[in-house]
């Protein structure tokens, strides 16, 4: 007699599902997947081992969808779901937990595409002298003289400046490593950081450098605090000023890219879309013409006898109103 159905709590997943995890995390390390990626990934299938009522080893697409589909989630977090599912279910099938793979059933995932939220370079300044803490202020200006994720920001250390070459090393998106050129502003900040260790440890003792989530926290307090109320506006925000000032100040998108460390030129695009100041800018930009104040129509008097068109004129006979046509146009049966 089988026993009661495994029912999964918050924060329990079923068993089978730890065993097929810990295999897949083993198998993305032996790939260098990051660190960052792989908790993602491993955020999502815990979800889903709590959400779907089969182990993820036995779901089929009807399940997976359904996870999928819950309320509340954004079209870019449906398509997060689709690519770890993917990828777990891709890795079960080449390592023999399954035949087959129930994700190649599932939708394509739509998503919009997102418009650039930056920062102004007066909001900047607004953030800068919001009362913000020298560190917190550190972290700001990384993300909007260098264009770094919270995650770069993170882990800067002073052994990834060079003060004499001009450079900052960085590893960005799928552990992408760069030595990127080094802005005059951030430069000037490494002389009163660490040249040796983390720019921002851990707090309360703890090992390595502050976590990406504290960044976004320390930059939305110091947004909230120079009331600067939209709340599109984050940390990666600043990152969106650094391109898109760059792009209007006349650089060549391509080098933007490599700035940025987009893989894909597409990417990078998304902050060419011309700004509402650029618009009116380009609409003012049309030459103006004198717009007369009246039409200057001339009304011409009517030369019948010029135009040789059909005129009509009035003649008495008997007392009665007679129109006549001139011979000329008269027809030919009007004579029988």
């Amino acid at each position: 007699m089988s026993g009661p159905a495994f029912v999964p709590t918050a924060d329990v997943i079923r068993p089978e599902d730890v065993v097929m995890l810990d295999a897949f995390i083993e198998n993305m390390r032996a790939a260098d997947v990051s660190p960052a990626t792989i908790a993602n990934r491993v955020s999502v299938l815990r979800s889903a081992s709590r959400e779907v009522t089969v182990p993820l080893c036995e779901a089929q697409t009807p399940e997976l969808r359904k996870f999928m589909a819950r309320d509340g989630v954004k079209p870019s977090t449906r398509r997060t779901y689709l690519n770890c599912l993917r990828a777990f279910y891709r890795f079960l099938v080449e390592d023999g937990w399954r035949d087959d793979d129930p994700t190649t059933r599932l939708p394509r995932v739509l998503v919009p595409r997102g418009e650039p939220r930056p920062f102004s370079s007066d909001e900047l300044e607004r953030l800068l002298t919001s009362g913000a803490y020298s560190r917190t202020r550190v972290m700001i200006l990384l993300g909007y003289y260098q264009g770094f994720r919270v995650s770069q920001i993170a882990r800067v250390r002073g052994e990834h400046i060079d003060l004499q070459g001009g450079t900052i090393a960085t590893v960005g998106k799928g552990s992408k490593e760069a030595v990127m050129p080094l802005h005059p502003v951030i430069r000037a900040l490494a002389h009163s950081m660490p040249r040796e260790g983390a720019w921002f440890p851990a707090r309360r003792g703890g090992e390595g450098t502050i976590k990406p989530a504290a960044v976004t926290n320390l930059v939305a307090r110091a947004r909230q605090r120079a009331g600067i109320t939209n709340p599109r506006l984050t940390a990666h925000s600043l990152r969106h000023g650094f391109a898109t000032s760059l792009l209007e100040n006349g650089v060549d998108v391509r080098i933007v890219q490599e700035l940025m460390l987009h893989a894909d030129l597409s990417t990078t695009q998304v902050y060419t879309r011309v700004n509402t100041q650029m618009k009116r800018a380009g609409i003012e930009a049309l030459p103006v013409v004198e717009i007369p104040t009246v039409s200057r129509r001339v009304r011409q008097a009517s030369r019948d006898a010029v135009s040789g068109r059909n005129v009509a004129w009035r003649c008495r006979r008997h007392g009665e109103a007679v129109v006549r046509v001139p011979e000329a146009h008269t027809p030919a049966h009007q004579g029988l």
